[in-house]
């Protein structure tokens, strides 16, 4: 009964390694993909295996929030995200309403974690400065979606394990502009900040270089925008739900003259689509919220994990937080991502394989290579950073409460106006500067032959499944404690590892006392 008792607090109370958080995630890839198929098949059509995407149903969803502001209040169309006729919403703009049930899931399964834990991230403040910067980052975030094709998720999470040669280029420039954001960001103050979780047992109590969230008569939850934060995303998740399950024809859309669906609700999807894919965003948001795991601190950690080992001194009087320069020498983060990679590309290789279901990411200007991926994947990066994580954290972390991401998704909201607003000048901007027009690398490889496509891509699982064994080696050798550790440990109990052997890490072989704890 003990050992029971002890398994359930481990995998419910406490958070987990980045490791499992990847494991996990990788399955709720795996679900959405099920929904998919069995979506298409019910319909008569051909599926393809297509990982979660989120950043177009989430214009969806602010335009099902805006046509329903307008036809409560009987108040004329704003078309801010889409376009109308006759007071109906229409194909023709941007977005059309509907819901991503993937958001709402990811949402739920943020906050479950939070019932879980026995802890609302409402108390961890941020300062008025980190709130601009996170508004300002959202802006940056979601616009460089429209202009990149897809968010983070699809490209770094999707795109990459399926070859896509539009997402190679977008992560390349994404962690220029991640970086650039990193080092900008810190000189000016933002680096304490910098982390991939906050738990009051962890950070209130620690000493000051791990507490900036944590000060002393000062909680989020008491800033005003905390709760104009919450009523937003009430409205807008109460709004999307309501559209999705009940079709009402007040929120419907014009195809071709005549009223069709609210997108993605039961009606037009079924009850099978609406439950697979919300639960898999469940899935994949407990496994976020349990870790803080998320894609741009995994490009960051790739890029300075070698430099925060080789220079911790630095980081550390740039305000670095002592845990987050562990994660990133580590590459807990790009651990995570890699077993995500590992089991997601998995499935689809014996899926395509066996049953002959195809990847997906293929057929329209959107998965091509244009100037959009290089300035968009610049404008992801920098944005991720300055939200303190990225797009894909975002929906868990609200489900979780979080000051900064409740400010950060407003921005979101904004971000997203310049794009839908000259919508037609950005189709001809992409569709001007079209650089690549093949969307996979293993069509580059082997154009004429399927069966060559699936021994590539094959082979890049085998290749992703090696880097994961070594990227746990490294970052084991990095911080001076097991692979075990590093596969089974969360990130807080990996440092206090490190914190009672009296080190903190192996710096260049130099072995760094840590600082004492405050009382």
């Amino acid at each position: 009964m003990d050992k029971r008792k002890n398994f359930l607090k481990r995998y419910t109370r406490v958070q987990w390694s980045f490791f499992w958080a990847g494991i996990t995630f990788g399955i709720a890839q795996i679900v959405y993909m099920l929904g998919l198929w069995v979506q298409k098949v019910e319909a008569g059509g051909t599926p393809v295996l297509k990982p979660i995407t989120v950043t177009t149903d989430l214009g969806k969803m602010f335009r099902g929030l805006e046509t329903f502001i307008y036809r409560l209040f009987d108040l004329p169309d704003f078309e801010l995200y889409g376009k109308a006729v006759d007071g109906v919403a229409s194909v023709g703009g941007a977005f059309v309403p509907g819901i991503g049930w993937p958001i709402v899931g990811m949402m739920i399964g943020g906050f479950l974690v939070s019932r879980m834990e026995r802890e609302s991230r409402s108390w961890a403040y941020y300062s008025p400065r980190v709130l601009l910067i996170s508004f300002l980052g959202g802006m940056m975030f979601s616009y460089g979606t429209r202009l990149a094709g897809g968010c983070t998720l699809n490209h770094l999470m999707g795109g990459i394990p399926l070859m896509n040669v539009h997402s190679f280029i977008t992560v390349f420039f994404m962690a220029l502009g991640g970086a650039a954001g990193f080092y900008m960001l810190g000189r000016v103050g933002m680096a304490p900040y910098f982390k991939h979780q906050e738990t009051k047992s962890y950070v209130c109590g620690n000493d000051a270089g791990e507490a900036a969230t944590c000060p002393s008569n000062k909680k989020g939850y008491q800033n005003p925008l905390y709760w104009l934060g919450v009523l937003f995303v009430l409205a807008f998740v109460s709004v999307a739900v309501y559209g999705g399950l009940f079709n009402p024809e007040s929120m419907q859309h014009l195809k071709h003259g005549e009223l069709v669906e609210f997108s993605k609700s039961v009606d037009s999807k079924g009850w099978a689509y609406v439950i697979i894919t919300l639960t898999a965003g469940i899935i994949g948001g407990i496994g976020l919220a349990k870790s803080g795991m998320g894609t741009e601190c995994a490009l960051v950690s790739w890029e300075a994990g070698s430099m925060m080992t080789k220079h911790d001194s630095f980081y550390a009087k740039l305000g670095v937080p002592r845990i987050t320069r562990t994660l990133m020498r580590s590459y807990l983060p790009m651990i995570g991502l890699l077993a995500h990679w590992v089991v997601m590309l998995g499935f689809i290789v014996l899926a395509w394989v066996i049953f002959d279901i195809s990847p997906g990411f293929e057929g329209s200007l959107k998965y091509q290579t244009t100037a959009g991926n290089l300035i968009g994947g610049l404008f992801l990066g920098f944005g991720a950073v300055s939200l303190i994580g990225c797009e894909i954290r975002s929906y868990m972390r609200l489900g979780m409460g979080y000051l900064n991401t409740l400010v950060g998704f407003m921005g979101f909201a904004v971000g997203y106006l310049p794009f839908t607003l000259l919508y037609e000048q950005h189709k001809e901007f992409l569709s001007s500067s079209l650089m690549i027009e093949t969307y996979k690398w293993y069509q580059f490889i082997s154009p004429d032959s399927v069966a060559g496509q699936k021994l590539i891509l094959a082979l890049w699982w085998v290749f992703l499944l090696y880097a994961l064994i070594r990227m746990l080696k490294a970052g084991a050798k990095n911080t001076g404690v097991s692979t075990t550790s590093l596969l089974h440990k969360n990130t807080e109990d990996v440092q206090r590892e490190i914190d009672d052997s009296g080190k903190n890490g192996n710096i260049n072989g130099v072995s760094v006392p840590a600082p004492a704890k405050i009382d």
